[in-house]
């Protein structure tokens, strides 16, 4: 059974030079629209923030709680490219 993730429409305004940073970081993947650069950015930036809030509750060590973003950011990819 595939997790669907739910969308919606958005208008943003962004910043130019921003993507284009965002999409030189997907190692020559230019074939992606600018909401799947602007996804990629925000799963990377949630599994970053995981890292935080594991790091910050203390029962982890670096290396596990590097290893839990990891997964995280790892799943969030899964399940967009499924979508």
């Amino acid at each position: 059974m595939l997790n669907q993730m739910a969308t919606r429409k958005i208008n943003l305004t962004l910043d130019e030079e921003l993507v284009r940073r965002a999409r030189e970081q997907d190692l020559g993947e230019s074939a992606k629209s600018d909401a799947q650069v602007v996804e990629d950015a925000l799963s990377v930036y949630l599994g970053l923030r995981a890292l935080d809030e594991a790091r910050a509750q203390g029962t982890l060590g670096p290396a596990e709680a590097d290893e839990l973003a990891v997964a995280e950011v790892r799943a969030a990819r899964r399940a967009h490219s499924r979508a």
